[in-house]
C-alpha cells in the first residue's frame, strides 16, 4: 500500500521506536544481512554465517569449513525490501570475501502541495563491501570496508565505513568467542546535513551447550547451540563530546540453535532493552552443499511482520 511522503521520511530518520538506538536512515546496517542472523535476534558476533560475516563480523570468514556464496531477500516493516548478496573464498590460513547489502523503500506518494498526487518516489540504500580475515592460532581477525550511498527522493550523499573483529575458538572448537566494531566512518551531506552511520561496538559468545547421539536408544544426533551478545551503540562525534561517548540503546541478544540430524534447525532469539522487536523464530535445512534458511520477526508496534529467506551455496575453492 503506498504511504505518503512525510510518514516515510518520518520512518527512514529514525525518528521512530522501530529503529531506536539510531537516529540514522542507515540503519539498515544494523539490521541482520540474512535469514539465519535475523532468527538469533542477532546475537551473531562469534557464529559462523559464511559469507555473511562480511557484514556481522569479518573475523567470522575463518569459521567457515568451505568457500561459499550466499544470497538473501528480507521483507522488512513499511514494504521496505532489504537484499543482500555476498561470496567468500577461503584458502589454508585466510579468506577474503565482497558483497553488498541495499535497503529499498518505493511506492511512495509525491506531493509538493494539496490535491492529486504527484509520481511515485522511492528511498535507497546501499553498501557494496570488501573484507579480508586471516588465521593466528586459536585467533581469526578481520577487517571490512564498505562504499554507502544513500538517496532521498532526490536528494543522496555517499561515504566509506568499515568494520573489523577478533574471534577466538576455544575447547575444540566448541566454544567461540568474538568481539566487533562495526559501521565506523563517514557520510558525505544529504540535504545540507550528514547522515551518522550507526556504529556499534560488540562482544559476543557461541558455544555448543548440549550434543547427543542417541535418545531412547534410537540414533538421533542433535546439537544445540547457545549465542549471547552485548552491543553498545557508539557516538561517532568523539572530538565533539567524549562525556558522550557512549549512547544510550545498550542491549543483549540471546539466540539459540537446535540442528536436528545435520540437516534441519529450529532456531529462536530475543533481545533486551528499547526494541519493538522482542523475539525471532526461524528454521533451516542443510541439504549438502545447499542450506536454506527463514526468518519470522513480528514487531510489538503494529508495524508489521518480518519475513526473511536466505540461501547458500558451499563448494571448494
Amino acid at each position: 500500500m503506498k504511504k505518503h511522503l512525510l510518514s516515510v521520511l518520518f520512518l527512514v530518520f529514525g525518528i521512530g521506536t522501530a529503529f531506536s538506538q539510531s537516529n540514522s536512515g542507515l540503519q539498515f546496517l544494523n539490521i541482520g544481512p540474512n535469514a539465519h542472523s535475523l532468527s538469533l535476534s542477532e546475537a551473531h558476533t562469534a557464529v559462523e554465517a559464511g559469507s555473511s560475516s562480511l557484514f556481522t563480523n569479518p573475523a567470522n570468514l575463518m569459521l567457515s569449513d568451505q568457500s561459499n556464496i550466499a544470497i538473501s531477500y528480507s521483507l522488512w516493516i513499511q514494504d521496505t525490501r532489504n537484499t543482500h548478496a555476498s561470496a567468500m573464498f577461503l584458502r589454508e590460513n585466510d579468506a577474503f570475501s565482497v558483497g553488498f547489502l541495499s535497503s529499498i523503500i518505493d511506492g511512495i506518494e509525491g506531493r509538493n502541495n494539496p490535491g492529486p498526487v504527484g509520481s511515485d518516489l522511492s528511498v535507497t540504500y546501499l553498501a557494496v563491501s570488501g573484507a579480508y580475515a586471516r588465521q593466528f592460532g586459536l585467533l581469526s581477525v578481520g577487517i571490512s570496508g564498505s562504499y554507502l550511498y544513500e538517496q532521498i527522493v532526490q536528494q543522496n550523499a555517499s561515504g566509506f565505513g568499515f568494520s573489523a573483529g577478533a574471534t577466538a575458538s576455544l575447547v575444540d572448537d566448541r566454544v567461540r568467542i568474538g568481539t566487533a566494531l562495526t559501521n565506523a566512518g563517514r557520510m558525505g551531506e544529504l540535504i545540507n546535513e550528514r547522515s551518522e552511520l550507526p556504529t556499534l561496538f560488540r562482544v559476543g559468545i557461541d558455544a555448543d551447550a548440549i550434543q547427543l547421539s542417541a535418545f531412547s536408544g534410537q540414533e538421533i544426533p542433535l546439537l544445540v547451540k547457545l549465542s549471547a551478545d552485548f552491543v553498545m551503540p557508539i557516538d561517532e562525534n568523539l572530538g565533539e563530546n567524549t562525556e558522550n561517548l557512549l549512547e544510550s540503546g545498550n542491549y543483549f541478544a540471546f539466540g539459540l540453535d537446535a540442528n536436528l540430524y545435520d540437516m534441519i534447525n529450529i532456531r529462536g532469539g530475543i533481545r533486551t532493552g528499547n526494541t519493538s522487536r522482542r523475539w525471532s523464530l526461524g528454521a533451516g535445512i542443510d541439504v549438502d552443499p545447499i542450506r536454506f534458511h527463514y526468518a519470522f520477526i513480528p514487531f510489538e508496534t503494529g508495524f508489521g511482520t518480518v519475513h526473511s529467506i536466505s540461501l547458500q551455496y558451499f563448494f571448494d575453492f
